[in-house]
């Protein structure tokens, strides 16, 4: 064994070598002490020359869980879409940095983490308590990424259940059908729009965005390149998309394209009306004078077009859903599916409608069935 254990006063202490200083060259040396009986000393010193064997030991450090989730958060922020790390930074002001306040990273345990989602759990929904999560899990990996920790201490925190995609609230093709013509009849530039998110699967936020040049008419075809997006910092703005895969070509029905240029029409038409006055960016879904608009100011029409259908309540995120799902049960190939959607991988959209996979596989063993009976 190496290192040596002694007695100073009253208790005892344990030396052990700890390797070199990488930037001196020096041999470094750790000495702990404050133990009862030898006994004790030796069985410290005994798991130190276990874990510096292995390479598993790390010096002790005072560094706080909230120091490291800040300095990660500043080195991982450039990489973020400014709207994720306004929510992220909210997400570590509100719930995060009060709950570790002075906690030293080394010292969390498993349990720490339990308690910590249990007590997020009495005020929030599971989704958000599991956003909180893995922002925390992130600071860890961090942390040991830097060597800091040799592993992260909340890998295995349990959560509720997942609701299945079951769950997942989606139209049929003809409650979709029912909510165009009666949106058609009601407000034209709202049905333009929800009926191009149904048609096409895109986020609002990227409708919002589509610009004259992105759309190739001639071969039926559009280009995701920008989305609106508002921060607390720079308000109402067009911006980058969210991810790589979010930049994609999407191919467009007769519809669609019909669609478009009647808004194109419905925007030359207020060009001329407000004149000098008319902010010209290049928009297709935009507001009477050419600016921006909100996308959450479309959610509250939406609802209220939908209660006075009479349709079974979806959010609008969930007519990507249901574009995604009818697609599905056309048999379409997952993978074109992927791409419309802009889905980093078709595993993404495999997964998220599994439940529309399982009446697909139906129809398959009817087939195989029916092939082997024959």
């Amino acid at each position: 064994m190496k290192g040596y254990v002694r007695k100073r006063g009253k208790t005892w202490s344990y030396t052990v070598d700890i390797g070199r200083d990488p930037v001196t060259n020096k041999r470094k040396q750790k000495t702990k002490s404050g133990f009862k009986t030898k006994k004790e000393a030796e069985k410290a010193l005994t798991e130190v020359n276990y874990e510096i064997e292995k390479g598993i030991w790390l010096e002790p450090s005072d560094i706080t869980f909230n120091e490291i989730a800040e300095k990660w958060f500043s080195t991982h922020k450039r990489n973020l879409k400014e709207t994720t790390a306004e929510s992220y930074e909210n997400l570590l002001n509100k719930h995060i940095y009060p709950y570790f306040k002075n906690v030293k990273i080394q010292n969390l345990k498993p349990i720490h983490g339990q308690s910590f989602v249990d007590k997020l759990l009495e005020n929030l929904k599971p989704t958000s308590v599991e956003k909180i999560l893995l922002l925390v899990k992130m600071t860890l990996d961090y942390a040991v990424n830097l060597e800091i920790i040799f592993k992260s201490p909340f890998k295995k925190i349990s959560m509720p259940r997942k609701k299945t995609n079951k769950d997942k609230r989606t139209w049929t093709f003809e409650e979709l059908n029912r909510f165009n013509k009666f949106a058609k009849e009601t407000d034209v530039f709202y049905h333009n729009f929800f009926a191009f998110a149904g048609f096409t699967g895109m986020r609002k936020s990227e409708i919002l965005g589509i610009k004259r040049m992105d759309i190739d008419f001639k071969n039926a075809k559009l280009s995701v390149k920008q989305s609106v997006e508002e921060t607390k910092e720079h308000g109402l703005r067009l911006s980058r998309l969210k991810t790589p895969s979010a930049y994609r070509v999407v191919a467009l029905d007769a519809h669609c394209i019909s669609i478009l240029k009647d808004q194109i029409e419905r925007n030359n038409e207020y060009k001329d009306l407000f004149k000098e006055r008319y902010n010209d960016y290049g928009l297709i879904f935009c507001k009477e004078n050419g600016n921006l608009i909100r996308p959450t100011n479309v959610n509250k029409k939406f609802k209220q077009l939908i209660k006075l259908a009479k349709l079974p309540y979806i959010r609008i995120h969930d007519l990507r859903h249901t574009h995604a799902t009818l697609l599905m049960e056309l048999n379409a190939n997952p993978k074109i599916v992927a791409d419309r959607l802009g889905h980093a991988s078709v595993k993404v959209t495999l997964d998220t409608y599994s439940h529309t996979n399982l009446s697909m596989q139906s129809n398959v063993v009817e087939l195989f069935a029916k092939k082997i009976n024959s």
